[in-house]
């Protein structure tokens, strides 16, 4: 298939548009490096790249106008939760708007189907393991945003015939994380101090591997079960910032220190996104990789520059 990747150069698009090529699959890939890095377009020799907002309409059009696409996968998103508190406008001009341009694209162009990287940031909260069938309740604007575009496509896909599989990703991490979540700032810290601080200790998260994310993603593109379907993406296992933290020390080999600071305390902070990733298992076939370990993260991450905090 030939297949647009939006953020295609994103800390999950460079695995995925790699993986893609690797399987001799043809890949467009846009993305307006505002996070993503023109670095990773050395390793996907190939690949056809236009450096464009999904924002802009006519700059995005180009890559339809300009390749017969068979499927899109649309990464491309603001989903650093603070940013996107400071930056409502910003992050609903891509989120969402940069979603309506994707599917007006495929009508105009007659692009049969869409992946949508969507978020558990979407469920009402609560402390035990989401559904996909759980009461939906977003408190802040990234859950709003991405809300919006999951109803923006289903919508689409009813009226104009495409499928779709959206994916609800919980706490995505990885070598390549370009933005300051937890699990970057954490090692980061420890790289640089014996000291790390945060704003909260016990909240929870189910961590998952950009691999197993991609992993997901491909078969979707591959199975006609994923059309016009919903899925968790996580482990099943929430780890605290406590444990992340543990999980640091061990792959730093420092005895780190832990300072809380009420700075650092998130105005929106859930106490638990925990997955019950039962459905894609069962359906797909699919499985998250290994255990959660930080020590090639810890050996490995670049920590790019990243956009404002």
């Amino acid at each position: 298939m030939n297949i647009l990747v939006t953020g295609g150069l994103g800390s999950i698009g460079h695995i995925l548009c790699k993986r893609l090529l690797k399987e001799g699959h043809g890949v467009i890939i846009v993305d307006d490096c505002s996070v993503g890095r023109k670095e990773f377009l050395e390793e996907l020799s190939g690949a056809t790249f236009y450096e464009a907002s999904v924002a802009d309409y006519e700059a995005f059009e180009k890559a339809f106008a300009e390749n017969t696409i068979d499927a899109v996968v649309h990464l491309a998103a603001k989903h650093y939760i603070p940013y996107c508190e400071k930056h409502p406008k910003k992050t609903t001009d891509i989120n969402v708007g940069g979603t309506l341009n994707t599917l007006l694209l495929m009508r105009q162009y007659g692009v049969p189907r869409i992946i949508l990287a969507s978020t558990s940031s979407v469920y009402k909260p609560e402390t035990r393991a989401y559904r996909e069938d759980d009461a939906i309740e977003p408190v802040h604007v990234y859950g709003v945003s991405k809300l919006l575009a999951e109803e923006a496509v289903q919508w689409y896909a009813r009226g104009f015939g495409f499928t779709y599989s959206i994916l609800r990703f919980f706490n995505v991490y990885g070598v390549d994380d370009l933005v300051p979540h937890v699990i970057p700032e954490i090692l980061a810290q420890a790289r640089a101090s014996d000291t790390i601080q945060v704003g909260n200790l016990e909240s929870k998260r189910d961590f998952i591997r950009a691999e197993d994310i991609v992993e997901a993603i491909i078969l979707c593109l591959a199975s006609k079960e994923a059309e016009n379907k919903i899925y968790n993406l996580g482990t099943g296992r929430a780890l605290s910032i406590r444990e992340v933290i543990r999980a640091a020390k061990k792959a730093s080999g420092k005895d780190l220190k832990i300072e809380i600071v009420e700075s650092k305390k998130r105005a929106v902070d859930p106490p638990v996104l925990l997955s019950d990733n039962s459905k894609i298992r069962q359906q797909l076939g699919w499985e998250p990789g290994r255990e959660f370990d930080l020590k090639e993260i810890y050996e490995k991450t670049k920590f790019w520059p990243v956009y404002e905090r």
